[in-house]
């Protein structure tokens, strides 16, 4: 037996406190050594199995050789969209100072902005803005390094990426609004400089919605995001009625313009955001990248956030795998309020589907009113790009009955849960299609109040001829309501994609078409609803009678789709 005297276990502890201190590294050479190690192994891997060690050296060059074609086509079509936002005239007029394209781009930047804070909000509950995988939770978040430390690159990341993203749109949206584009008129001697200073306004005032994203993952600032997020999609739609008003508010941006007949001189209304806006944004970007990148990250509920984000890689690999049932839950089960409150005894015995939807959308009274908006400005959307005294655009209309069809999903809870079901309908006398006649009721009352609430708006903005002639703004709007939520009956209920499908097609130039037609069975929803938009925008610029003939055809389709969908779930 050996012993161990004081000065060797001493000096052993001693010698063990320096090993110890000495493999403590600061988290960006550890992260550094860590990718290598990664990149090496992933070679080693590609090499032995054969495979092309540059595979993602080739991504990149797809990746930036699809953004170099197809980034100016999108580019033209937004600044397409924004032509009509400064075709209306504006009269100088005492106390105003800005020009109707000012006002419309303000307006634009409100529904906008609401709409991506929503949307950033709700990317919590997917694991995201600041994403971490449940590996990274274990290894390196619990403990080893500080949060703050850890997530402040990809943060730096998420706000230059948003701030390129932004600013793209909207120097696409302002040079159309402003005239600063290819055979347009440029409003009130518009120039490039205040298209500049719009795309700087955005590229800042994005970091809020940035900002809200990331404060909805700390369980301690989740409500009080939620409640920004509420005051910021209110102003977007009380944006129309700002419009009217804020012309003749005296502000910081600019002078104000006095009427000729009035004993002023009048002068060139504001089209640049000016220094007020500016200010503001640039102080709002300074405080939400501050709280971002030192505060937030130490709060952030990781194993939450690991948890979610293992679900949205989880959908992923189903959808390639040619089943979308999970893209229900992507977002988490949805979350039931009033649990107190019970089925309508009058209009149980009546109408017991219609019954059941209420009391769904009593339960879910927050994401359906949110909807509800979201449809409105989806509305708004379609007025814009309606070819009334002008080209008008086609991609507004579009992407304004995109929103419809999205906003749609929160109103056809009960049909979708009611096609999911082993046996739909198999429960209820009157056969498949009266259940699919009974659970379009709410939909088709919340899909009337969206639409009406947008016309609304609209008119209060003076889009698409009203409040005067509003016939072409009526069958439009009306139309693309009701392409939306029968294209939502259509795919509800159908989730796996249909084997035949991967069989493999040839390509006219080559290679296997099966992936394409598998991508355009998952969105055929969007596709159909682009199709049907796009139609109704180049009936409109055709005349009444042909706006009509679309119309007709809308409900006749409608009336196909709903019937598809009966016969569908009865064979189920």
């Amino acid at each position: 037996m050996s012993g161990v005297s004081g000065a060797e276990a001493d000096g052993a502890q001693a010698g063990d406190g320096e090993a110890a201190g000495g493999l403590r590294v600061a988290y960006p050479p550890w992260r550094r050594w860590m990718t290598r190690v990664r990149r090496n192994s992933a070679l080693a891997r590609a090499t032995a199995d054969g495979g092309d060690a540059g595979e993602r050296v080739y991504l990149v060059y797809g990746v930036v050789l699809l953004a170099l074609v197809y980034g100016p086509i999108l580019w033209s079509a937004l600044a397409r969209t924004g032509l009509p936002l400064g075709q209306r005239e504006t009269v100088a007029a005492v106390g105003r100072w800005s020009s109707g394209a000012f006002d419309a781009l303000v307006v634009v930047g409100l529904c906008l902005g609401g709409l991506v804070c929503l949307l950033a909000v709700a990317a919590a509950r997917a694991g995201g803005p600041l994403w971490t995988s449940p590996p990274e939770a274990a290894f390196v978040l619990a403990g080893q390094f500080p949060p703050v430390v850890v997530l402040r690159r990809r943060a730096v990341l998420l706000a230059a990426g948003t701030a390129v993203v932004a600013g793209f749109v909207a120097s696409a949206v302002a040079a159309g609004a402003l005239g600063v584009v290819r055979d347009a008129e440029p409003v009130h001697g518009a120039t490039t400089l205040d298209v500049a200073g719009w795309v700087l306004v955005a590229a800042l005032a994005v970091q809020v919605p940035l900002l809200l994203g990331v404060a909805a993952q700390c369980p301690r600032w989740r409500p009080q995001a939620w409640q920004a997020v509420g005051v910021l999609v209110g102003l977007g739609v009380l944006a129309p009625v700002l419009e009217g008003v804020s012309p003749r508010l005296r502000a910081v941006v600019g002078s104000t313009c006095l009427d000729a007949v009035g004993g002023g001189t009048a002068c060139s209304l504001a089209t640049g955001p000016g220094a007020g806006l500016l200010g503001i944004a640039g102080v709002a970007a300074v405080v939400s990248a501050w709280v971002v990148l030192r505060v937030l990250p130490a709060e952030i509920d990781l194993d939450a956030t690991a948890s979610a984000q293992r679900s949205t890689v989880a959908t992923s690999q189903a959808l390639a795998g040619g089943e979308a049932a999970g893209m229900a839950e992507l977002l988490g089960p949805p979350r039931l309020g009033a649990r107190r409150r019970t089925l309508w005894t009058p209009l149980l015995r009546r109408a017991p589907l219609v019954a059941r939807d209420l009391l769904g959308v009593r339960r879910r009274l927050g994401p359906v009113l949110g909807s509800v908006l979201a449809g409105a400005g989806g509305t708004v959307l379609v007025l814009v790009g309606v070819p009334t005294g002008g080209p008008g655009s086609s991609f507004a209309v579009v992407l304004g009955t995109a929103v419809l069809y999205s906003a749609s999903a929160a109103w056809a809870g009960g049909l979708r849960d009611m096609a999911s079901q082993p046996r739909p309908g198999g429960l209820l006398p009157g056969g498949v299609g009266r259940v699919v006649g009974g659970h379009l009721v709410v939909p088709a009352l919340l899909g009337a109040v969206a639409v009406a609430a947008g016309l609304g708006l609209a008119a209060l903005g003076g889009l698409a001829g009203l409040p005067g002639d509003g016939t072409t703004a009526l069958v439009t709007a009306g139309s693309a309501g009701v392409i939306a939520l029968a294209v939502r009956c259509w795919v509800a209920g159908a989730t796996t994609v249909p084997a035949e499908l991967f069989t493999p097609v040839s390509a006219p130039g080559g290679g296997d078409a099966s992936t394409l037609l598998v991508v355009a069975w998952f969105v055929r929803g969007w596709l159909t609803a682009a199709a049907f938009a796009w139609t109704l925008h180049a009936a409109a610029g055709a005349g009444t009678v042909v706006l009509l003939g679309a119309g007709v055809l809308v409900l006749l389709s409608a009336g196909w789709f709903v019937r598809s969908t009966a016969r569908r779930l009865g064979r189920a």
